[in-house]
């Protein structure tokens, strides 16, 4: 055997040694011994019989067998690490080796994998071919707080390329016995120590491994409760202690027995009776070993043994009418006469958590830790909260029967402080909420609260929680600062993590988020339901040829995440059609179903604007969906598409001060829409020029498909994706935060492909944008086994997409001379027309030849071949329609159309003369100006201009 003794290196102190002698699989011996000497002993006789020797890292409770219901404890971590040529082959199915091709690669790899998540040196082991890793701990912990910290210890190996055996991780593991030898070689290689490594507290390795909470076994809820007993009252039974001490000082200073106090002092000259009435108390106290001896080492006959024995029989503590009847008179003064019924109640007192017990599992088998309590509240033995009175020798107060503390100081930048909390319920397990101070420091509004979650009891018993849960604030103010609570979904802390609901995923694991002011009502729709592989069974349907576009739309649950990252603030996808009945709300459900649930997820035209624009900034970089925007107006659909594309909601000013509000109003992501009429159409009916919101979004009809049966279909969309959902988006976001610069790289590769082969134009750049995004994400996704749709399909439908596009959105070309043809054309009731020039037989102005029917707002004068439109309505009309005023006066002055701002008395000639009102004059006679359907509606002539 080597110098260095592995097993007592790994192995908890107490406990059956399992030891195995394997030649092969059914030639197999197994030995469950108590001491180090019969381990020691069958080690040598199993090698001699030429076979690979194994012992079990755990401890067992008895030798029953070697399951992992019997393992008494555990005192390790570790690792398999296999080597050798068949080892380091590709396993078609993973796509990932089982190994490494030697030692040395497999020792690079492990040193690697260490320095990166910050472990130690370990203990290695050569095991003749590959590598047994330990890293022992400090002290010996059960299964259940192993097998979790195990897990992630796996987690972390996958997701740093570490290829290890992924059977080790379990607690009834063996692993070879150094100093034996691996006769799988010929000859036999020897097992050797190759490194040692120092211990380290449990605590500190979960830390390493990122684990905010050291998970610790399961305390059953009120185990072995007494038929007839309340829960409450085993509770009571199972957490209070009975003290002899405390007994014996209470006594001594007033306020205890003063018969068991006489008996103490009179020990030499105490009958019988009277001796065994102060035994049957100490007898049942927590202290009971110490306790007898002290109440019979005075008596001249004392003897220990004796004295024990004597006791067996008692079966209770005798009670105060005993006491009375055997020394009567003995009670007279005592304060506590007709209050307690038995002395020992005098020696109540809190029988404490164990620090290494204080724990539970949540329902999902996630372990939690239950911190220590601020002074004075205590946990008790059996859970619940206890309060430890100023007086010495009071009896402690439960404040709450089960469970319940505060878990960590959070900061909502909205509603300020808050705390969340966790609840501990027999049946119902463990829960986790959110209380802000502002209620806590309300002791109805915390009553209320606490109420909602579970918390019940009487208004006594919430003065105490109140008292209790402040003094837990105040105590975790002194140890650790608030965490702030995600406003948002999608990307936090510089890109480092991913937030999906009350999921923080970060490089180092999933962690719990608590939902803000702003969160909580989309959190309850967020997070997994069902079973991931059903869910794939419906997404899989997609995949099939015919069903690109609905495919494509899809993939924007996968695209809007890396959207951020092609340099655009957002953009849209709009699918049409003008029936029902082809799928375009299906498609949305879809894309919602990858983060939660299918339809509670989708936005609706029906939501208000400040609404949309919130669930906007909400959502951040997951997709955005809204259904059914048909009945939405041309212009607040303009409005939508523009704030979905700058990615930031409006300012607003604070209620009571002159200064902004902080705006976390900000996204960067795809947002997905249906509807039944084409917004390309009405946006170009409604505006004079939308090519900036056209440009901003990606509209294509969904047509009717026979791809997929009908009654299929229903099944699946309608039942299986409602039942099933909510898995994949962490499973995503996790590859997504460990690969980052990988999916930036690929994007930018992608994006550059797709401009190059279309070659788009900066004016496309949305376009460009949105495509790239959901390929890649696409991709990304069929690589972790999420969908299996062929991508190539997909992209070249998409390119074509596009194209098609680009030839019913071309680039606009303003013609400002249609400006004003179309503002003469709606305001035709509203113009003069009237030669300027008198009558030269009666010198008097000509009468006019087409007068106004409403305002009056053109003058045109077939004279002078000008025309006046004033230029407050006109400028109006052109903000109306979003068309650009100075822009068009200027190009109008360049093509000689437009000669200047006038002040011109525009109703001369009809009668009654007004001021002068500020106009635009027009040269009628520029060739582009057209207006002789004008000139021949005013029956124009050179008799009535007076010429010769």
């Amino acid at each position: 055997m080597p110098s260095f003794d592995l097993l007592t290196a790994v192995q908890p102190s107490g406990g059956y040694y399992a030891i195995l002698g394997i030649k092969d699989v059914d030639n197999i011996r197994q030995f469950l011994v108590q001491t180090r000497e019969e381990f020691d002993h069958l080690t040598q006789v199993l090698l001699n019989q030429k076979r690979n020797v194994f012992f079990g890292v755990a401890k067992y409770t008895d030798d029953s067998s070697r399951k992992k219901s019997n393992v008494k404890a555990l005192k390790a971590f570790w690792l398999d690490i296999d080597c050798g040529p068949t080892k380091a082959e590709i396993n078609p199915k993973t796509g990932k080796p089982l190994g490494y091709l030697t030692q040395q690669e497999g020792l690079l790899a492990l040193r690697t994998f260490a320095a990166h998540v910050g472990l130690p040196r370990p203990i290695i082991i050569n095991s003749g071919r590959g590598l047994h890793v330990y890293w022992p701990l400090n002290e010996e912990i059960s299964r259940e707080q192993w097998e979790p910290v195990a897990e992630r210890l796996k987690a972390l190996c996958d997701a740093n390329g570490l290829f290890v055996d992924p059977q080790v991780f379990e607690a009834a593991r063996i692993l070879r016995v150094p100093g034996t030898l691996n006769f799988k070689d010929d000859p036999a290689s020897p097992v050797t120590v190759l490194s040692q490594g120092n211990p380290l507290d449990f605590a500190d390795f979960c830390k390493l491994l990122g684990i905010r909470d050291m998970p610790t076994p399961v305390t059953p809820p009120l185990p072995g409760a007494k038929r007839g007993m309340t829960a409450l009252g085993q509770l009571m039974q199972d957490s209070l202690d009975k003290n002899f001490a405390k007994i014996m000082r209470r006594s001594a200073n007033g306020d205890g027995c003063q018969q068991l106090l006489d008996c103490f002092t009179n020990q030499a000259t105490l009958s019988e009776p009277r001796w065994f009435d102060a035994l049957s108390v100490a007898k049942f106290c927590s202290d009971a070993d110490k306790a007898i001896h002290k109440m019979s080492s005075g008596h001249p006959e004392y003897d220990p043994g004796a004295t024990a024995q004597k006791i067996a029989h008692i079966e209770g503590p005798h009670n105060c009418a005993t006491f009375d009847r055997n020394n009567p008179g003995g009670c007279a003064g005592c304060p506590h006469l007709g209050k307690i019924k038995n002395p020992i109640m005098l020696g109540v007192d809190l029988k404490k958590a164990d620090p290494e017990e204080e724990d539970v599992e949540a329902p999902t088998a996630a372990a939690v830790v239950i911190p220590e309590y601020p002074w004075p509240f205590e946990r008790g033995a059996k859970g619940g909260v206890f309060k430890r009175p100023p007086e010495d020798e009071a009896d402690p107060i439960l404040v709450y029967q089960h469970d319940l503390y505060v878990v960590k100081r959070m900061h909502d930048p909205n509603t300020g402080d808050a705390v969340v909390m966790r609840l501990h319920l027999p049946i119902d397990g463990v829960k986790e909420f959110v209380v802000s101070n502002a209620k806590i420091m309300d002791k109805a509004e915390l009553r209320k609260e606490l109420a909602f979650h579970g918390v019940v009891g009487s208004q006594k018993r919430f003065d105490l929680i109140s008292e209790y849960v402040v003094a837990s604030i105040n105590d975790l103010q002194y140890k650790e600062k608030a965490e702030l609570m995600r406003l948002q979904f999608g990307w936090a802390d510089n890109d480092t993590k991913f937030i999906i609901g009350d999921n923080e995923i970060s490089p180092m694991g999933v962690f719990y988020s608590p939902p803000s002011s702003t969160t909580e009502e989309l959190v309850p729709y967020m997070g997994p339901v069902g079973s991931l592989e059903k869910w794939k069974e419906v997404f899989a349907l997609y995949g099939q040829p015919g069903l690109e576009p609905h495919a494509f739309a899809t993939l924007t649950a996968f695209g809007a995440p890396v959207f951020k990252f092609t340099g655009q603030s957002g953009a849209a996808i709009n699918v049409i059609h003008p029936n029902s009945g082809t799928g375009k709300t299906t498609i949305l459900h879809m894309c919602n179903s990858v983060y939660g649930h299918p339809k509670e997820l989708c936005a609706t035209q029906k939501d208000t604007d400040n609404a949309k624009i919130m669930k906007l900034g909400t959502y951040c970089n997951l997709p955005y969906c809204v259904d059914e925007i048909t009945n939405m107006h041309p212009m607040a659909f303009s409005d939508l598409v523009y704030a979905m594309s700058n990615g930031k909601g409006k300012d607003r000013m604070e209620a009571n001060g002159n200064r902004l509000r902080a705006n976390h109003t900000k996204w960067q992501t795809i947002s997905l829409c249906s509807s039944n009429a084409s917004f390309y159409e009405k946006l170009g009916n409604a505006k004079s020029s939308p090519d900036g919101e056209m440009m901003r979004m990606l509209e294509y009809k969904i047509d009717y498909t026979n791809v997929l049966d009908m009654e299929l279909g229903k099944r699946m969309f309608d039942h299986q994706l409602m039942e099933n959902y909510g898995h994949a988006g962490v499973i995503y976001a996790d590859y997504l935060v460990r690969n980052k610069d990988t999916v930036v790289q690929t994007l930018k590769q992608v994006q550059a492909k797709l401009d190059r082969e279309l070659k788009l134009t900066q004016r496309e750049r949305f376009w460009s944008a949105v495509i790239s995004a959901n390929i890649v994400g696409g991709l990304i996704a069929k690589q972790l086994q999420l969908i299996d749709w062929d991508m190539q399909r997909i992209y070249k439908w998409a390119t074509s997409m596009l194209q098609s596009l680009r030839t019913e959105v071309e680039p606009p070309v303003q013609d400002f001379m249609q400006v004003i043809g179309s503002f003469v054309n709606r305001h035709i009731s509203n113009m003069l027309v009237v030669n300027d020039a008198v009558d030269k037989r009666t010198n008097m102005q000509m009468a006019p030849v087409v007068m106004p029917k409403g305002e009056l707002l053109i003058r045109w004068e077939p004279d002078t071949k000008k025309m006046y439109i004033e230029a407050g309505p006109f400028k109006r009309d052109c903000v109306d329609l979003q068309i650009n005023y100075k822009e068009t006066l200027a190009s109008l002055t360049k093509q000689g159309v437009l000669l200047g701002a006038v002040n011109k008395r525009i109703t001369k000639g009809m009668g009654v003369v007004a001021p002068a009102v500020r106009c635009l004059e027009f040269n009628g006679a520029h060739a582009d100006f057209a207006l002789d359907g004008l000139l021949e509606s005013a029956g124009a002539s050179e008799d009535a201009t007076g010429g010769s």
